[in-house]
């Protein structure tokens, strides 16, 4: 009985631990995954010059937007501001971010308060480049080919392509949960055999 009661309560942490690991900012590529990067188009935008992106959310829930991202010159010093709007052209989330820790051609996160009830629901994201030193430039990139569903401006004008950008929404993520969950049975039973073999 003993033995019994241990091996549920070690399950039923295992399954808890396992929950809370899986709880994570779920990453929504709104643009190809399957393009190489090599083909991306770089976006230059110096101080002052925008570019705006549609997109349909996937997620119920919006808690920020990733968008690969690099700079010319120096990254001290530079600095962007972003606006959400909805269908309606209401901003629903809006700020600031300094690019001094920028990590050229990576993801950067703008984190902004929970959006609920986002699913199915166009918005529009517009970044703009507050700050930066003359003949530099803060650098987007861009997957090629037209979307109509996701068309993109630049700098006021009409772009081809769409913005290389993920929505992040931060929740429990099932595959996350169930690849966890595999490879503690894994490692667990591993080690089962292991104490047999050499007993």
């Amino acid at each position: 009985m003993k033995k019994k009661l241990s091996w549920i309560i070690l399950a039923v942490i295992l399954i808890v631990f396992t929950g809370l690991y899986a709880v994570v900012d779920k990453n929504n590529a709104i643009y190809d995954r399957e393009t190489d990067t090599s083909n991306y188009v770089s976006l230059g935008l110096e101080q002052g010059e925008m570019v705006s992106q549609i997109f349909t959310s996937k997620e119920d829930k919006l808690d920020g937007i990733n968008v690969k991202m690099s700079v010319s010159g120096q990254a001290k010093g530079k600095k962007i501001s972003y606006v959400l709007k909805d269908e309606d052209g209401k901003t629903v989330a809006s700020g600031s971010a300094s690019l001094d820790k920028i990590k050229a051609g990576k993801f950067f996160n703008l984190k902004f308060d929970e959006l609920t009830g986002c699913k199915g629901k166009t918005y529009t994201f517009e970044l703009t480049t507050e700050k930066c030193e003359k003949d530099a430039q803060v650098i987007v990139y861009a997957v090629p080919g037209a979307d109509k569903e996701a068309p993109l401006t630049v700098k006021g004008e009409k772009g081809e392509g769409v913005l290389v950008l993920r929505t992040v929404t931060h929740r429990f993520d099932i595959e996350t949960f169930v690849v966890t969950a595999v490879f503690i049975i894994y490692v667990f039973l591993f080690i089962r055999w292991l104490g047999r073999v050499f007993k």
